[in-house]
């Protein structure tokens, strides 16, 4: 992606969701909304199409799911008239494969979409008008993916390798397959962990989340066993720690490579992330420093 194009997507989405008619509680939880449907998008075909998303939520060349029929509820962006922006889009909720993050997917209404197919998200993308680039709303395309093309994670884990670590709550994707991007780097966040001594024994280090390839801080124990490029996984178990609150302690395991699917790591999955939880994440001064 050009430098231009990670510029135009750093603005934060200010949005809620409007109700429309009634909706399932805790529907969109599930991945499941209301009963009622807009437009017959549910056909036999499944060609996708042309979207709406927020920028924040767009990953660029990533494989999803949709799980849900369409939804009778639209967003309602700060600033910005809903029914100038809506009237020709429905919503849905997806799930990108590998990391189960639930996001909002907006279908055009000629859009060919159907529930429970998985589709991949084209890497070009376009702000959708001049008066929403503060809101972060961006046009994309997305077309299915045969079943022979779906993302696998079915895979083996190896008897040596990894180990602890610390991870940020909100980027914690248990049982999601990602590769360690960089060698230690010479920096350590301080952000709500100044007067403690927890780092003391943890590396910093970048993580990318395969299909997605979200980049995020990932601080292995110095003690652990990793090897930069290689793919690990991160178990379901999890510690919070104390007194941060905002962090985790993880294990990781190496995952053997032998056993994933063909062309799974061909191009890390997917297209190139975008950034919004990786490289522009804050919290201390970089030097940018790395080893192996």
């Amino acid at each position: 992606m050009t430098e231009e194009n990670q510029h135009s997507l750093s603005g934060e989405s200010r949005r809620s969701f409007m109700k429309k008619s009634a909706v399932a509680s805790g529907g969109l939880a599930l991945g499941v909304g209301g009963t009622g449907t807009v437009t017959a998008q549910d056909g036999d075909a499944a060609e996708g199409g042309k979207a709406l998303m927020f920028n924040d939520e767009f990953r660029p060349g990533a494989q999803f799911r949709v799980v849900s029929p369409v939804i009778e509820q639209q967003p309602d962006v700060s600033g910005v008239n809903q029914g100038d922006i809506w009237s020709n889009y429905n919503t849905r909720a997806i799930r990108f494969l590998n990391t189960n993050e639930q996001v909002m997917l907006f279908p055009a209404h000629d859009a060919e979409v159907q529930q429970g197919q998985v589709y991949e998200l084209e890497k070009n993308f376009s702000l959708f008008a001049d008066d929403t680039n503060d809101q972060g709303i961006v046009s994309v395309s997305f077309e299915p993916v045969g079943e022979d093309e779906v993302f696998d994670t079915d895979f083996d884990v190896l008897d040596e390798g990894g180990g602890k670590a610390l991870v940020e709550r909100h980027v914690f994707a248990p049982n999601a397959l990602f590769r360690v991007v960089s060698g230690v780097v010479k920096w350590q966040p301080n952000q709500n962990v100044q007067g403690t001594d927890i780092f003391s024994d943890y590396n910093t280090r970048f993580g990318e989340y395969l299909n997605a390839n979200d980049e995020f801080f990932f601080y292995p124990a110095q003690a652990a066993e990793l090897e930069r490029g290689a793919v690990y996984v991160m178990t379901d178990e999890f510690d919070i720690t104390d007194p941060e609150g905002n962090l985790m302690t993880v294990d990781f395991d190496r995952v053997d490579e032998a056993t994933l699917n063909d062309g799974l790591l061909d191009g890390n999955g997917g297209g190139g992330g975008n950034g919004t939880n990786g490289g522009n994440q804050t919290g201390g001064n970089q030097t940018g420093n790395s080893s192996n």
